[in-house]
């Protein structure tokens, strides 16, 4: 099997011993009849809320277009949001960005985390994002779900 490393020891690290962080931006397992790709830690420390979420969803984009996927690709999204920043109208904000990306029937599975602080000086979002790109293309069913 192979994995290819995206952007690997980005970002700074305070170490007597290490002179780069020991971690990618992503990977990309390439499967039989697949690519899944695992994006983790993602964060723009600059702008609002809006164009945080813009930036990092062009950044996953710009991941997935170069392992010839997109992202109606996309399977899961996991937000951490900084307590106090977090809200109903921030979700809202989140998906309609989102919108911008993703085609409907594709909605990936998704949740928002609240955190204390996000560790990057500026950023009130990190991402976790979860891609499968399938060789042969999507064929999707929805089940509708019941309201409250």
């Amino acid at each position: 099997m192979k994995k290819t490393v995206i952007a690997p020891g980005q970002g700074t690290i305070e170490s007597d011993e290490l002179d780069e962080p020991q971690i990618s931006l992503a990977i990309a397992t390439h499967r039989e009849d697949c690519i899944h790709v695992e994006c983790n830690g993602l964060v723009y420390p600059e702008g609002d809320v809006r164009e945080q979420t813009r930036e990092l969803f062009g950044l996953v984009e710009k991941m997935l277009d170069d392992l010839d996927g997109t992202p109606n690709d996309l399977v899961k999204l996991r937000w951490y949001v900084e307590t106090g920043v977090y809200s109903p109208s921030t979700r809202g904000t989140v998906q309609e960005v989102q919108s911008e990306f993703v085609d409907r029937p594709h909605y990936p599975a998704g949740c928002v985390v609240e955190t204390p602080a996000i560790p990057v000086s500026g950023a009130v979002l990190e991402l976790d994002a979860t891609a499968t790109i399938p060789d042969d293309g999507w064929t999707v069913e929805t089940i509708a779900g019941e309201k409250e």
